[in-house]
């Protein structure tokens, strides 16, 4: 409840929001102090109801990938994951830097 009463609006326009701002939006609102983790999880929840999970960002990123590769011919996109679930990198140049860098 936290989350959405307080914090949604406010993560909207400012991701970096830090969490004496959500202390202070909580007393003003409620007149009430919380816990430390109640603040915690009541931001991360209005977070992740905004931008995703990691986990669903992750799950995302090869089709990420696969539109980059398409909207820009020439691309080149490598990606590795290790033991199959943990992210290793991402690198991507695309075919102009490519072409420019030959020549200097």
């Amino acid at each position: 409840m936290i989350a959405h009463v307080c914090y949604l609006n406010t993560l909207r326009k400012l991701p970096r929001m830090p969490i004496k701002t959500c202390i202070s939006m909580v007393h003003s609102k409620y007149g009430k102090i919380i816990s430390k983790r109640k603040r915690f999880l009541g931001r991360k929840r209005a977070f992740e109801t905004i931008f995703g999970t990691w986990e669903s960002s992750f799950q995302a990123f090869p089709g990420y990938m696969a539109a980059l590769k398409h909207a820009n011919p020439g691309i080149v996109v490598q990606w590795r994951l290790l033991e199959g679930r943990i992210f290793d990198f991402v690198f991507w140049a695309f075919k102009p830097s490519i072409d420019g860098f030959a020549r200097c």
